[in-house]
């Protein structure tokens, strides 16, 4: 029989041991040395938990280990869980941490005393931001004015506090959070309200919606992007009305990001499509003006016909331009590439040409891959500056086919477009299955663009493919 405590290397299956038989047998002699020693550190018929108090006092790391994968997985009761945690005051600061951290795997409330007490009375900060997060596992709401309190300290603490307030259990933690997002310190309010996001308390969209008029812009902001991702149909009215009151900029901007997501995005969008046309359709004229560009992010075939209806009247041509210059989709290309040919100004061709440049190469439910890339070429004979074509040419990658590879690389050559086509050509290298069907073509291209480009990070992934290896985008 095994013993409990044994190391894993005596409890899983290994591979065959390839080293030379001298060395294996000195290997073997040290590993069954150890546990032996283990073995004679604990004796198996003695209480368990004065056993792992004992395991997690030693000195020896290996020791310590096997205590504390005790303690999250094998003790129980709160007798056991109080036990361990009255060890964590008398402890150092390193194995403060690691006392603190088994005890919130074990998940046991009982250890919350002992927690809190750490964070009281340490000054280390790692030691406080360990207990932070402890409690974000093992408290509730009785615990969230400390989180709190740890929210506005210094990191890493109000990182651990705003990651433990995320994920704090407790019928009342989401109200607790709302009066705080309303009412509490001021700097911290917008951080609330992401933390409520996080946690998907949608119960708190009406509040939050409320707060889209708050007299702090931060608070402003923050709330809008909540409704954004929390909200619904229901909310569509009222972020209507803060879009309009709302000063040309940032903030309308972020309000009418704010309706596209509840009309495109939410659980109820069709519903909250309707909303938005129908309050479109009841608005004045210049309010209606102000929603244009909304209507025309939120597409679809309703808003299409309000915005075919404006391009057919000569005097609200320009407004329905400026709506179907947003679209979301390229269900509108061939339009915009027929009002191209009969633009009455240089600004009007210019808006649609870079409409077209953002939206040909878009996915389309009406289009095939095929058929987009032929859009995308033949945008590029209106496009009327190489800035034009240089932004086209980077953003066909989003047609991942090789045709669409084929179509690019060529202007690897050209110095005018080298670097937009060593971009596309390296975004569609990314995608293996595309590149490893067509191998050949793809290494030789990696090469020509790790001779041509003059962006370190395009060399670094060309690189990575060409070995077979994967690259993730660096967060900004």
């Amino acid at each position: 029989m095994i013993h409990p405590f044994a190391p894993s290397v005596f409890r899983r299956r290994r591979a065959p041991f390839q080293a030379r038989p001298r060395v294996a047998a000195c290997l073997t002699v040290m590993v069954f040395s150890s546990f032996a020693t283990t073995c004679a550190a604990i004796d198996p018929a003695a209480d368990p938990v004065a056993t792992v108090v004992s395991l997690l006092g030693s000195d020896d790391a290996e020791l310590r280990s096997i205590g504390l994968d005790r303690v999250r997985n094998a003790l129980r009761g709160q007798q056991a869980t109080k036990a361990i945690a009255e060890l964590v005051a008398k402890s150092a600061a390193p194995r403060q941490i690691e006392l603190v951290r088994a005890l919130a795997d074990r998940g046991d409330q009982a250890a919350v005393p002992a927690v809190l007490a750490l964070l009281l009375a340490s000054q280390e900060p790692d030691v406080r931001a360990a207990a932070v997060l402890a409690l974000g596992h093992l408290g509730g709401p009785s615990e969230l004015a400390v989180l709190r309190t740890s929210l506005a300290s210094q990191d890493p603490e109000r990182t651990a506090a705003r990651q433990a307030l995320e994920q704090l259990r407790g019928a009342d933690v989401g109200k607790q959070l709302v009066e705080a997002a309303r009412f509490g310190e001021p700097a911290l309010r917008p951080t609330v309200i992401e933390i409520l996001t996080v946690r998907r308390e949608r119960g708190a969209v009406a509040d939050l919606l409320g707060l889209a008029s708050d007299s702090d812009a931060a608070v402003r902001t923050a709330a809008l992007k909540a409704v954004a991702k929390l909200g619904g149909a229901d909310q569509v009215g009222g972020v209507v009305d803060v879009l309009l009151k709302a000063p040309a900029g940032g903030e309308r901007d972020e309000a009418e990001r704010t309706a596209v997501a509840l009309c495109t995005e939410s659980r109820d969008r069709n519903q909250a499509r309707d909303s938005f046309l129908a309050r479109f359709k009841a608005a004045g004229e210049a309010d209606q003006e102000a929603l244009l560009p909304t209507l025309g992010r939120i597409g679809g075939p309703e808003a299409l016909a309000v915005v075919d209806g404006l391009l057919a009247d000569p005097a609200k041509r320009p407004l329905g331009l400026k709506a179907i210059t947003r679209w979301p989709d390229g269900t509108v290309c061939q339009r915009l590439i027929e009002f191209v040919g009969k633009a009455e100004s240089q600004d009007e061709r210019t808006m649609l040409v870079d409409a077209l440049i953002r939206i040909a190469p878009l996915p389309d439910n009406k289009l095939d891959d095929k058929q987009r890339l032929e859009m995308v070429q033949k945008t590029l004979a209106v496009c009327d500056a190489d800035e034009q074509r240089g932004r086209l040419i980077e953003r066909a990658n989003a047609i991942r086919t090789v045709e669409a590879f084929r179509f690019v690389l060529p202007y690897v050559d050209d110095p005018k477009f080298a670097e937009p086509a060593c971009k596309s050509v390296v975004e569609l290298a990314h995608h293996q299955k595309l590149r490893d069907a067509h191998k050949d073509e793809f290494m030789k291209a990696l090469d020509k663009v790790i001779a041509t480009t003059k962006t370190p990070e395009l060399i670094e992934r060309a690189e990575r493919y060409k070995q077979g290896k994967t690259w993730e985008r660096k967060k900004s």
